[in-house]
Protein backbone atom coordinates (compact mmCIF):
# COMPACT_ATOMS: atom_id res chain seq x y z
CA UNK A 1 0.00 0.00 0.00
CA UNK A 2 0.66 3.62 -0.86
CA UNK A 3 1.19 5.86 2.46
CA UNK A 4 0.20 9.24 2.67
CA UNK A 5 2.50 12.17 0.37
CA UNK A 6 4.96 14.08 1.73
CA UNK A 7 8.17 14.25 3.65
CA UNK A 8 8.30 11.51 6.14
CA UNK A 9 4.71 10.64 5.98
CA UNK A 10 6.15 8.57 3.03
CA UNK A 11 7.89 6.12 5.32
CA UNK A 12 4.71 5.14 7.58
CA UNK A 13 4.24 1.54 6.39
CA UNK A 14 7.98 0.07 6.69
CA UNK A 15 8.15 -2.71 9.41
CA UNK A 16 7.82 -1.41 13.22
CA UNK A 17 5.11 0.60 12.47
CA UNK A 18 4.80 4.45 12.82
CA UNK A 19 3.18 7.14 15.01
CA UNK A 20 1.40 10.15 13.57
CA UNK A 21 1.61 13.35 16.33
CA UNK A 22 -0.57 16.55 16.88
CA UNK A 23 -1.27 18.79 19.06
CA UNK A 24 -5.12 18.87 20.87
CA UNK A 25 -5.88 17.05 24.00
CA UNK A 26 -4.42 15.94 27.47
CA UNK A 27 -0.86 13.98 27.00
CA UNK A 28 0.51 10.58 28.30
CA UNK A 29 2.68 9.12 30.37
CA UNK A 30 6.04 7.88 29.07
CA UNK A 31 9.16 5.65 30.22
CA UNK A 32 12.99 6.62 30.85
CA UNK A 33 13.74 9.97 29.04
CA UNK A 34 10.20 11.00 28.55
CA UNK A 35 8.00 12.62 26.50
CA UNK A 36 4.61 14.44 26.66
CA UNK A 37 2.12 14.67 23.13
CA UNK A 38 -1.42 16.05 23.08
CA UNK A 39 -2.82 13.14 21.03
CA UNK A 40 -1.93 9.92 19.17
CA UNK A 41 -2.30 8.17 15.70
CA UNK A 42 -0.71 4.53 15.74
CA UNK A 43 -0.46 3.01 12.83
CA UNK A 44 0.42 -0.66 12.66
CA UNK A 45 2.73 -2.76 10.33
CA UNK A 46 1.31 -4.29 6.91
CA UNK A 47 4.18 -7.01 6.65
CA UNK A 48 6.56 -8.91 8.44
CA UNK A 49 5.39 -11.37 10.89
CA UNK A 50 4.18 -8.47 12.98
CA UNK A 51 0.56 -7.91 11.20
CA UNK A 52 -1.14 -8.59 8.03
CA UNK A 53 -3.33 -6.42 6.16
CA UNK A 54 -4.79 -6.71 2.53
CA UNK A 55 -3.87 -3.87 0.69
CA UNK A 56 -7.17 -3.86 -1.27
CA UNK A 57 -10.01 -1.96 -0.38
CA UNK A 58 -13.30 -2.64 -0.84
CA UNK A 59 -16.51 -0.82 -0.39
CA UNK A 60 -16.84 -2.69 3.00
CA UNK A 61 -14.08 -1.49 4.56
CA UNK A 62 -14.87 1.11 6.93
CA UNK A 63 -13.51 3.40 10.19
CA UNK A 64 -15.65 3.36 13.42
CA UNK A 65 -15.33 5.86 16.17
CA UNK A 66 -16.28 5.39 19.45
CA UNK A 67 -16.88 7.55 22.20
CA UNK A 68 -15.02 7.82 25.27
CA UNK A 69 -16.36 8.57 28.28
CA UNK A 70 -13.86 10.16 31.36
CA UNK A 71 -13.67 9.72 34.89
CA UNK A 72 -11.52 11.88 37.16
CA UNK A 73 -10.56 12.33 40.60
CA UNK A 74 -7.74 14.73 41.80
CA UNK A 75 -4.95 13.22 43.55
CA UNK A 76 -4.45 13.94 47.74
CA UNK A 77 -2.44 16.65 48.84
CA UNK A 78 -0.06 13.94 50.25
CA UNK A 79 0.21 12.22 46.77
CA UNK A 80 0.98 15.76 45.27
CA UNK A 81 3.45 16.21 47.79
CA UNK A 82 5.17 12.96 46.48
CA UNK A 83 5.52 12.61 42.96
CA UNK A 84 2.87 15.43 41.44
CA UNK A 85 2.91 15.72 37.82
CA UNK A 86 5.79 15.18 36.37
CA UNK A 87 8.62 13.93 38.99
CA UNK A 88 9.36 10.61 39.27
CA UNK A 89 12.36 8.76 41.02
CA UNK A 90 14.65 7.07 38.15
CA UNK A 91 14.52 3.17 38.84
CA UNK A 92 17.75 2.06 37.99
CA UNK A 93 18.62 -1.88 37.71
CA UNK A 94 15.53 -2.61 36.00
CA UNK A 95 14.38 -4.39 32.48
CA UNK A 96 12.84 -1.76 29.93
CA UNK A 97 9.49 -3.35 30.20
CA UNK A 98 9.98 -3.03 34.30
CA UNK A 99 10.38 0.41 34.50
CA UNK A 100 7.63 1.00 31.55
CA UNK A 101 5.83 -1.05 34.16
CA UNK A 102 6.60 1.03 37.33
CA UNK A 103 6.20 4.44 35.84
CA UNK A 104 2.59 3.21 34.57
CA UNK A 105 1.93 2.52 37.59
CA UNK A 106 2.73 5.54 39.52
CA UNK A 107 0.49 7.58 36.90
CA UNK A 108 -2.13 5.18 37.57
CA UNK A 109 -2.20 6.26 41.22
CA UNK A 110 -1.13 9.25 41.33
CA UNK A 111 -3.31 11.07 38.69
CA UNK A 112 -6.97 8.84 37.81
CA UNK A 113 -8.14 10.39 34.58
CA UNK A 114 -9.27 7.82 32.15
CA UNK A 115 -10.89 7.34 29.61
CA UNK A 116 -13.44 3.98 28.42
CA UNK A 117 -15.85 2.99 25.66
CA UNK A 118 -17.95 0.36 24.70
CA UNK A 119 -17.56 -2.77 22.97
CA UNK A 120 -19.30 -5.58 22.48
CA UNK A 121 -18.41 -9.74 22.42
CA UNK A 122 -20.53 -13.08 21.51
CA UNK A 123 -23.32 -14.00 19.90
CA UNK A 124 -25.55 -12.14 21.16
CA UNK A 125 -23.41 -9.37 21.81
CA UNK A 126 -22.66 -8.44 25.15
CA UNK A 127 -21.65 -4.98 26.19
CA UNK A 128 -18.18 -4.22 28.44
CA UNK A 129 -16.67 -0.93 29.18
CA UNK A 130 -13.08 -0.80 28.32
CA UNK A 131 -10.12 0.66 28.99
CA UNK A 132 -8.39 1.24 25.48
CA UNK A 133 -4.61 0.83 26.28
CA UNK A 134 -1.84 1.52 24.33
CA UNK A 135 0.60 0.17 27.32
CA UNK A 136 -0.82 -3.31 27.25
CA UNK A 137 -1.34 -6.25 24.11
CA UNK A 138 -4.81 -8.11 24.45
CA UNK A 139 -8.65 -8.25 26.00
CA UNK A 140 -9.40 -8.91 29.28
CA UNK A 141 -13.13 -9.05 30.53
CA UNK A 142 -14.34 -10.37 34.08
CA UNK A 143 -15.67 -14.07 33.70
CA UNK A 144 -19.28 -14.53 35.12
CA UNK A 145 -17.44 -17.30 36.57
CA UNK A 146 -15.15 -14.58 38.95
CA UNK A 147 -16.14 -14.67 42.89
CA UNK A 148 -14.13 -12.16 43.50
CA UNK A 149 -15.63 -9.05 45.22
CA UNK A 150 -13.86 -6.38 42.58
CA UNK A 151 -16.02 -8.26 39.74
CA UNK A 152 -19.12 -8.25 41.07
CA UNK A 153 -19.59 -4.32 40.61
CA UNK A 154 -18.67 -4.40 36.52
CA UNK A 155 -20.47 -6.60 33.71
CA UNK A 156 -18.98 -10.11 33.38
CA UNK A 157 -18.70 -11.74 30.10
CA UNK A 158 -21.28 -14.97 30.21
CA UNK A 159 -19.36 -17.21 27.93
CA UNK A 160 -22.17 -20.27 28.10
CA UNK A 161 -24.76 -17.44 26.69
CA UNK A 162 -23.07 -17.02 23.27
CA UNK A 163 -23.50 -19.33 20.62
CA UNK A 164 -19.80 -18.14 19.45
CA UNK A 165 -17.51 -18.57 22.39
CA UNK A 166 -14.46 -21.46 22.74
CA UNK A 167 -12.98 -22.24 25.46
CA UNK A 168 -9.12 -22.51 24.42
CA UNK A 169 -6.81 -24.28 26.81
CA UNK A 170 -3.44 -22.50 25.61
CA UNK A 171 -1.80 -19.43 24.72
CA UNK A 172 0.66 -21.05 22.61
CA UNK A 173 -2.38 -23.18 20.80
CA UNK A 174 -4.94 -19.99 20.31
CA UNK A 175 -7.26 -21.98 17.74
CA UNK A 176 -7.63 -25.46 19.89
CA UNK A 177 -10.69 -25.91 21.66
CA UNK A 178 -9.74 -27.35 25.42
CA UNK A 179 -11.15 -30.57 25.75
CA UNK A 180 -12.63 -29.67 29.22
CA UNK A 181 -12.25 -27.04 32.03
CA UNK A 182 -9.12 -28.79 33.55
CA UNK A 183 -7.39 -28.72 30.48
CA UNK A 184 -7.32 -25.09 30.34
CA UNK A 185 -4.40 -23.06 31.30
CA UNK A 186 -4.36 -20.12 34.08
CA UNK A 187 -2.66 -16.53 33.27
CA UNK A 188 -1.86 -13.87 36.21
CA UNK A 189 -1.47 -10.85 35.00
CA UNK A 190 0.28 -7.78 37.32
CA UNK A 191 -0.85 -4.99 37.54
CA UNK A 192 0.76 -1.88 39.65
CA UNK A 193 -1.33 -2.74 42.46
CA UNK A 194 -3.10 -5.78 42.31
CA UNK A 195 -3.55 -8.77 39.73
CA UNK A 196 -5.85 -10.57 37.85
CA UNK A 197 -5.93 -14.02 37.05
CA UNK A 198 -7.80 -15.33 34.18
CA UNK A 199 -8.12 -17.80 30.91
CA UNK A 200 -8.56 -17.94 27.75
CA UNK A 201 -11.40 -17.75 25.25
CA UNK A 202 -12.31 -17.36 21.51
CA UNK A 203 -15.62 -15.31 20.33
CA UNK A 204 -16.33 -12.51 17.93
CA UNK A 205 -15.31 -9.20 19.36
CA UNK A 206 -16.99 -6.13 17.74
CA UNK A 207 -15.62 -2.64 18.38
CA UNK A 208 -18.84 -0.17 16.50
CA UNK A 209 -19.93 -1.88 13.78
CA UNK A 210 -16.09 -3.61 12.77
CA UNK A 211 -15.89 -7.62 13.94
CA UNK A 212 -13.49 -10.76 14.16
CA UNK A 213 -12.87 -13.45 15.42
CA UNK A 214 -9.93 -13.18 18.23
CA UNK A 215 -9.01 -14.99 21.66
CA UNK A 216 -8.95 -12.54 25.23
CA UNK A 217 -8.58 -13.18 28.88
CA UNK A 218 -11.49 -14.11 30.64
CA UNK A 219 -10.65 -12.98 34.39
CA UNK A 220 -11.67 -15.42 37.32
CA UNK A 221 -10.21 -13.63 39.75
CA UNK A 222 -9.27 -9.71 40.45
CA UNK A 223 -7.79 -7.99 43.35
CA UNK A 224 -9.92 -4.91 44.64
CA UNK A 225 -6.98 -2.90 43.14
CA UNK A 226 -7.03 -1.66 40.40
CA UNK A 227 -10.97 -2.82 39.97
CA UNK A 228 -12.67 -2.35 42.33
CA UNK A 229 -13.56 1.38 42.14
CA UNK A 230 -13.17 1.15 38.33
CA UNK A 231 -15.87 2.69 36.19
CA UNK A 232 -14.91 0.40 33.44
CA UNK A 233 -15.13 -3.61 33.19
CA UNK A 234 -11.89 -4.46 31.28
CA UNK A 235 -8.66 -3.79 29.41
CA UNK A 236 -8.41 -3.36 25.95
CA UNK A 237 -4.88 -3.19 24.62
CA UNK A 238 -3.70 -1.91 21.49
CA UNK A 239 0.15 -2.74 21.69
CA UNK A 240 2.19 -3.52 18.73
CA UNK A 241 3.57 -6.91 19.93
CA UNK A 242 2.53 -7.37 23.84
CA UNK A 243 -0.18 -9.88 23.71
CA UNK A 244 0.65 -13.80 23.89
CA UNK A 245 0.11 -14.90 20.75
CA UNK A 246 -0.87 -13.22 17.42
CA UNK A 247 -4.60 -14.07 17.95
CA UNK A 248 -4.80 -12.26 20.99
CA UNK A 249 -4.19 -9.12 19.08
CA UNK A 250 -7.14 -7.25 18.59
CA UNK A 251 -6.23 -4.79 16.04
CA UNK A 252 -4.74 -7.54 14.22
CA UNK A 253 -7.70 -9.26 14.01
CA UNK A 254 -9.92 -6.28 13.21
CA UNK A 255 -7.50 -6.02 10.41
CA UNK A 256 -8.13 -9.55 9.01
CA UNK A 257 -11.74 -8.96 9.86
CA UNK A 258 -15.02 -11.46 9.64
CA UNK A 259 -17.96 -11.16 6.84
CA UNK A 260 -18.91 -7.31 8.28
CA UNK A 261 -15.37 -6.39 6.59
CA UNK A 262 -12.06 -5.06 7.73
CA UNK A 263 -10.83 -1.48 8.56
CA UNK A 264 -10.29 0.62 6.06
CA UNK A 265 -6.68 1.30 7.12
CA UNK A 266 -4.26 -0.34 9.42
CA UNK A 267 -4.93 2.82 11.61
CA UNK A 268 -5.94 3.58 14.93
CA UNK A 269 -6.60 7.25 16.29
CA UNK A 270 -6.75 8.90 19.84
CA UNK A 271 -8.73 11.94 20.52
CA UNK A 272 -9.01 13.78 23.49
CA UNK A 273 -10.97 16.93 23.95
CA UNK A 274 -8.96 20.04 25.69
CA UNK A 275 -11.43 20.38 28.30
CA UNK A 276 -13.20 17.69 30.87
CA UNK A 277 -16.38 18.53 29.18
CA UNK A 278 -15.13 17.94 25.72
CA UNK A 279 -15.68 15.52 23.52
CA UNK A 280 -12.75 12.03 23.06
CA UNK A 281 -13.24 9.68 20.79
CA UNK A 282 -11.19 6.32 19.72
CA UNK A 283 -11.35 5.39 15.97
CA UNK A 284 -9.84 2.45 13.79
CA UNK A 285 -9.63 2.53 10.36
CA UNK A 286 -8.60 5.96 9.65
CA UNK A 287 -8.31 9.43 11.48
CA UNK A 288 -10.48 12.23 11.21
CA UNK A 289 -8.43 15.52 10.26
CA UNK A 290 -11.10 17.71 11.31
CA UNK A 291 -10.17 16.68 14.64
CA UNK A 292 -6.50 17.86 14.16
CA UNK A 293 -5.11 21.79 14.47
CA UNK A 294 -2.31 21.15 12.70
CA UNK A 295 -1.07 18.29 9.51
CA UNK A 296 -0.16 15.17 10.52
CA UNK A 297 3.23 14.32 11.24
CA UNK A 298 4.69 10.57 10.91
CA UNK A 299 7.25 9.02 13.32
CA UNK A 300 8.63 5.58 12.88
CA UNK A 301 8.72 3.79 15.99
CA UNK A 302 11.98 2.92 17.08
CA UNK A 303 11.58 -0.24 19.36
CA UNK A 304 8.63 -2.62 18.72
CA UNK A 305 6.04 -3.36 21.95
CA UNK A 306 5.30 -0.34 23.18
CA UNK A 307 4.22 2.90 20.80
CA UNK A 308 8.23 4.23 21.16
CA UNK A 309 9.71 7.00 19.57
CA UNK A 310 13.16 9.22 19.82
CA UNK A 311 12.53 12.53 20.23
CA UNK A 312 15.45 15.03 19.55
CA UNK A 313 14.98 17.41 22.16
CA UNK A 314 13.20 19.66 25.05
CA UNK A 315 12.58 23.17 24.44
CA UNK A 316 11.54 26.24 26.62
CA UNK A 317 9.42 29.34 24.98
CA UNK A 318 11.00 28.06 21.55
CA UNK A 319 14.57 27.51 23.20
CA UNK A 320 16.45 23.60 23.04
CA UNK A 321 17.25 22.58 26.39
CA UNK A 322 20.15 19.96 25.30
CA UNK A 323 18.44 17.28 27.13
CA UNK A 324 19.29 14.25 25.21
CA UNK A 325 22.83 15.23 24.12
CA UNK A 326 24.15 12.72 26.66
CA UNK A 327 21.75 9.80 25.31
CA UNK A 328 23.49 9.52 22.04
CA UNK A 329 22.59 8.38 18.56
CA UNK A 330 18.98 7.27 20.17
CA UNK A 331 18.39 10.92 21.81
CA UNK A 332 15.80 10.63 24.16
CA UNK A 333 13.02 7.71 23.60
CA UNK A 334 9.19 8.25 24.75
CA UNK A 335 6.48 5.88 25.01
CA UNK A 336 2.65 6.74 24.23
CA UNK A 337 0.83 5.77 26.57
CA UNK A 338 -3.15 6.14 26.81
CA UNK A 339 -3.85 3.87 30.36
CA UNK A 340 -1.42 6.75 32.06
CA UNK A 341 -2.32 10.42 32.55
CA UNK A 342 0.87 12.06 33.71
CA UNK A 343 4.33 12.86 31.73
CA UNK A 344 6.98 10.99 33.29
CA UNK A 345 10.83 10.20 33.58
CA UNK A 346 14.62 10.24 34.84
CA UNK A 347 14.45 12.30 38.02
CA UNK A 348 17.89 14.32 37.29
CA UNK A 349 16.27 15.56 34.04
CA UNK A 350 12.89 16.26 35.23
CA UNK A 351 14.33 18.33 38.03
CA UNK A 352 16.34 20.66 35.83
CA UNK A 353 12.84 20.90 33.54
CA UNK A 354 10.97 22.12 36.79
CA UNK A 355 13.66 24.12 37.13
CA UNK A 356 13.00 25.91 33.61
CA UNK A 357 9.44 25.92 33.95
CA UNK A 358 9.82 27.98 37.29
CA UNK A 359 9.20 25.18 39.57
CA UNK A 360 11.94 25.78 41.40
CA UNK A 361 12.54 21.58 41.20
CA UNK A 362 9.12 20.94 42.78
CA UNK A 363 6.10 20.16 41.65
CA UNK A 364 3.88 22.40 43.67
CA UNK A 365 3.69 25.76 44.06
CA UNK A 366 1.55 28.79 45.17
CA UNK A 367 -0.10 30.43 41.96
CA UNK A 368 -2.82 32.07 40.23
CA UNK A 369 -4.98 32.28 36.88
CA UNK A 370 -2.18 35.47 36.14
CA UNK A 371 0.93 33.63 37.28
CA UNK A 372 3.04 33.44 33.63
CA UNK A 373 4.62 30.23 32.89
CA UNK A 374 6.61 29.23 29.66
CA UNK A 375 5.87 27.03 26.75
CA UNK A 376 7.08 23.37 26.96
CA UNK A 377 8.37 22.32 23.60
CA UNK A 378 9.08 18.77 21.68
CA UNK A 379 11.61 18.41 19.41
CA UNK A 380 9.99 15.33 16.92
CA UNK A 381 11.72 14.55 13.65
CA UNK A 382 13.10 18.64 13.11
CA UNK A 383 9.09 19.84 13.82
CA UNK A 384 8.76 21.48 16.94
CA UNK A 385 5.21 20.45 19.17
CA UNK A 386 4.60 23.25 22.37
CA UNK A 387 2.41 23.10 25.15
CA UNK A 388 1.11 26.38 26.91
CA UNK A 389 1.00 26.16 30.42
CA UNK A 390 -2.72 25.08 31.32
CA UNK A 391 -1.54 21.77 28.93
CA UNK A 392 0.80 21.05 31.15
CA UNK A 393 0.11 22.15 34.94
CA UNK A 394 -3.07 22.23 37.06
CA UNK A 395 -4.11 25.48 37.68
CA UNK A 396 -7.26 25.95 40.00
CA UNK A 397 -8.90 29.09 40.86
CA UNK A 398 -7.67 28.70 44.05
CA UNK A 399 -4.21 27.07 45.66
CA UNK A 400 -1.10 25.60 44.56
CA UNK A 401 -0.35 24.69 40.68
CA UNK A 402 0.65 21.23 40.17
Amino acid sequence: PSGPSGGRANVPWQHGGTIGDFLKGPSFAFKMKFLALLALVGQFPTHGHQLRWSAAITPEMRAVSIPLKRTSASPTLHHRKGLGLLSVQEIQGHSEASLVSQMRAQAQQLHALQYYGEIQVGTPPQSFAVIFDTGSGQLMLPSDRCDSEACQKHRAFHQKSSSTAVPIGWADDPLTRAASDSDRDTTVVNFAAGEAVGQFVRDRVCLGRACAVANFVEMTEESDQPFGAAEWDGVLGLAQSLSDHMEFNIMQKLLEGDKSGVLKKPVFAVYLGRKIEDDAEITFGDFRSERMASSLHWVNVSQEGYWQFQFDDLTIDGKRTGTCEKYGPRKCQGVLDTGSSLMMGPRHDLDALLSRLNFQEATQRSCSENTKFPKLGFLIGEQLFEMDADDYIDRPKVGDCW
